[in-house]
Formats: structure tokens, sequence, C-alpha cells
């Protein structure tokens, strides 16, 4: 099964869980809208943890435009919170790897999204 976020324009959600540093885990949710420009791909969307008093966490990514010939891209994306992020999407059969890094070297982090078949995705 091919991944097809990020590939396809449109507007996603997604959940699963939040760990941090501490590998502590919380709920997580996020909206995504995905426009293919000529030259790049424009993400931008939210992710809310899960707790007492919600957070959100805003982004706006500027993607590379991956081609038939490489499994990876890369993109940024200024972070209100941390500033600006240096990543790349990996893609691994119906897996798509985030790993960033902020262009200060303070934080970093990774993301995995796995494809779901549930209805209406």
């Amino acid at each position: 099964m091919k991944h097809s976020y990020i590939f396809e324009e449109g507007n996603w959600k997604a959940e699963g869980l939040y760990f941090d540093h501490e590998n502590n885990g919380v709920g997580v949710y996020g909206e995504t809208t995905i426009k293919h420009l000529k030259d790049e791909w424009v993400l931008d969307g939210f992710m809310e943890l899960k707790i007492e008093k919600p957070v959100r966490f805003f982004n706006i990514y500027s993607i590379k435009p991956i081609s038939d010939k490489k499994d990876y891209t890369e993109w940024t994306s200024e972070n209100p919170a941390l500033g600006k992020l240096i990543g790349k999407f990996m893609i691994i059969g119906d897996t798509i790897l985030s790993s960033y890094i902020s262009e200060n070297g303070i934080y970093s982090g990774t993301e995995c999204l796995y494809k779901s078949m549930k209805a209406n995705i």
C-alpha cells in the first residue's frame, strides 16, 4: 500500500501518540492542508496535545517536490515556538519518517506517519 500523504493535495486529519524527551506518551490530534505549487509543496497545519489544557503547535512546511526516482525529500518550516526547522521526509512503503533539527541545533525530533485504511482517509 503506497502512502498518499503529502503526495496528494487535500485536507488531512491524523491522530496518534506524542512522546517527550522522557518517553512520556500523550494523545495527539492534527489537521493539515497540502497544496502543490510549481516549485514547492506547502503543508499548513497543526498538532494538538490531548492534555488537560490542550497545547497546539502550528507549522507551515515548504517541501521540495519528490521525484519518482527518489524515496526522500527535504523540507523547511518556520515554527512560532521553535524557530526554523530543517528536515527530511523518508518514504518507506506505507510509512513516512520525518526527521528534523532546529536551525540553532537546540531542538530535534522524528515523526512516524503510518498510513491507515480507516474509512474516509
